[in-house]
């Protein structure tokens, strides 16, 4: 599933391809992506210049020489596809722009999972989505108010998009992982310089995710997903990893390095 880093990637991918591009036509090959109807996208997109983007959380953002902005949630599989060639167009492309330079730019996403629409700004699509700060943007301090005093467990707290965009599975099971954190601890048990050490570490996987693409086999060999499978041995602590269930997710540690303390 598109992470933070994936979609921070696609934000890059966007700027060497499409930015400052005008777009020509918009074909909705797919309605059920779009969170307007296809006229309205048409008519939102059509003849204006992709001027800039932003990012809070998996939700990528695309100013419009309009004011307005391009909203893109990639889902489960989405991704973006640059090309020329309309042979080149891949089969499960669900919103097509077309543009001035004779390129064009696909939305693809196989599940239908994704959405793409239009809104005022990022500003009021994170008030409408209800979204919290953006993990890699949110300052300590805020961080820190937004867990003391907590009494939920510290995996689900963290993978609430009200509370912090942008953090998925694989990525807060990283940072328990390496702040020898068990995914049940409550939160009102963590003191100042643990969550200091939480934000930290979220800082440092998801900018090290960004740095490599979120190419997993590149990932250092001290992260967990690079051995993220029940009976794994761990390169960090000396135990094995194992596979539970928190908050309704598979959840991966190494019961060596994360004990649950009271």
């Amino acid at each position: 599933m598109p992470e933070l880093p994936e979609v921070a990637t696609y934000e890059k991918y966007f700027h060497y391809t499409a930015l400052h591009k005008k777009v020509t036509r918009v074909t909705v090959e797919e309605e059920r992506v779009v969170l307007t109807t296809p006229e309205q996208l048409s008519e939102a997109l059509t003849g204006q210049t992709f001027e800039a983007t932003d990012r809070i959380g998996k939700h990528l953002f695309v100013k419009l020489s309009s004011g307005q902005w391009m909203s893109l949630h990639f889902g489960m599989t989405g991704r973006l596809k640059y090309f020329k060639d309309k042979e080149d167009q891949h089969r499960f492309t669900k919103v097509l722009f077309s543009l001035d330079n004779g390129y064009h730019l696909a939305f693809v996403c196989p599940r239908i999972l994704g959405r793409v629409g239009i809104t005022d700004d990022p500003a009021a699509y994170r008030k409408q989505k209800r979204l919290g700060e953006d993990a890699l943007k949110i300052s300590l301090e805020a961080f820190q108010q937004k867990l003391s005093g907590r009494k939920g467990l510290i995996k689900p707290l963290l993978m609430n998009q009200n509370i912090v965009a942008g953090l998925g599975n694989w990525i807060v099971d990283d940072i328990l992982y390496q702040t020898g954190l068990h995914p049940e601890t409550p939160a009102n048990a963590l003191d100042d310089e643990k969550i200091s050490l939480i934000y930290e570490k979220m800082q440092y996987i998801i900018n090290t995710a960004i740095e490599l693409e979120a190419r997993y086999d590149d990932f250092p060999a001290h992260f967990l997903i690079t051995h993220r499978e029940e009976g794994a041995r761990s390169t960090r602590y000396d135990g094995d990893i194992i596979r539970m269930v928190v908050g309704g997710r598979g959840t991966y540690i190494c019961p060596e390095g994360q004990q649950l303390h009271g």
